[in-house]
């Protein structure tokens, strides 16, 4: 008795033991399925360049550039974390692989494709002429031969204005050259970013005005560390899907006072 009673104890029990490492097995198993993650895609931007990248009154990273981006992640599976970076650390963040990627108006130039990998463009702008809003002689770069135009140190216009047989003022900043311009002293226009115009311009009390075609035209886009091909593709085909069902115009036109800036 005390024998077959003992070896069906130890079937019971081995039976038990069998038993529970199944079930354990398949609850990790669900375990796992339901809390899978979205591999995060890390993205460096300013957030103090409206309206391309800036933080609303709850403090959260917004704008045009990182609603484009976290759409884009969205649509190809991942998680988007953005991590504010200023202007100057933003390339060198990217090129030591600190963040994944820079959404921040970055324009696609030749020097910088030797050294990271570009999306296609989701922002297209060049530079405009600015005048007094009762100016009505400067009607664009062709009719600045012999004015003088107010831009600011190290600004790229200095260069196209001289091009166009014109003398530079230099100033410390956007503001002054504005306020100057504004009261209709010392210079006969300005340059800037089309963008800026109808953004920035457009809030503001200057009595100044854009005038006439914009000039080297210039492609913002996703810049990434080299070697992404990949994930470079993912991206571009998400753009081309915000392109083709509107999303990207719509983005656009919220912050861009009702224009299309990407195409």
């Amino acid at each position: 008795m005390n024998k077959k009673w003992m070896l069906g104890l130890v079937f019971v029990l081995t039976l038990s033991i069998l038993t529970a490492c199944g079930g354990n097995e398949n609850t990790e198993n669900a375990g796992e399925d339901s809390s899978e993650e979205k591999e995060t895609i890390l993205i460096g931007t300013e957030a103090t360049y409206p309206p391309f990248s800036y933080r609303d009154d709850n403090n959260e990273i917004t704008g045009y550039d990182v609603e484009v981006a976290r759409e884009v992640a969205n649509r190809i599976g991942m998680e988007p974390e953005f991590k504010a970076i200023e202007w100057k650390g933003l390339l060198s963040s990217l090129e030591t692989e600190r963040i994944d990627m820079v959404a921040n108006q970055v324009t696609i130039t030749d020097d910088r494709k030797e050294q990271f990998d570009f999306t296609t463009p989701y922002t297209y702008s060049g530079g405009q002429v600015i005048v007094n809003e009762d100016n009505n002689d400067i009607k664009g770069i062709d009719d600045l031969k012999g004015k003088t135009v107010g831009t600011t140190q190290g600004s790229n216009y200095a260069e196209a204005a001289e091009e166009a047989g014109a003398e530079t003022k230099i100033y410390k900043g956007a503001n002054q050259v504005l306020t100057d311009l504004s009261s209709g002293r010392n210079i006969d226009a300005a340059m800037n970013d089309r963008l800026f115009i109808l953004t920035e311009l457009s809030e503001q009390d200057y009595k100044v005005k854009g005038v006439g075609e914009t000039f080297n035209q210039t492609e913002m886009a996703f810049a990434l560390p080299k070697g992404n091909e990949d994930l470079i593709e993912k991206i571009n085909g998400a753009l081309e899907e915000m392109k083709e069902d509107g999303t990207l115009e719509e983005l656009s036109k919220k912050y861009f006072d009702g224009e299309n800036v990407s195409e």
